[in-house]
């Protein structure tokens, strides 16, 4: 098992990739946090746990928003 994050990257190319695809606020999170990540599965979390905390806050909320005319009729 990696001793660190560092570790894991060196270890897995595909969780270094998988942290590369993440956006800056969740990477910027997790190397906060990094002492806390040895396996994918906790990187993989904690990225899922930021995401989910960011995208809650008021600078995002108009990504959200429905546009959609609720008068349209689909059928």
């Amino acid at each position: 098992m990696p001793n660190s994050l560092q570790d894991l990257f060196s270890q897995d190319q595909g969780a270094y990739a998988f942290f590369q695809s993440l956006p800056m606020f969740v990477q910027d999170h997790i190397k906060r946090h990094a002492h806390r990540i040895q396996t994918k599965e906790e990187l993989s979390g904690m990225a899922h746990n930021a995401a989910r905390d960011g995208l809650q806050l008021g600078q995002y909320a108009t990504m959200f928003e429905d546009e959609t005319d609720s008068d349209i009729d689909l059928q």
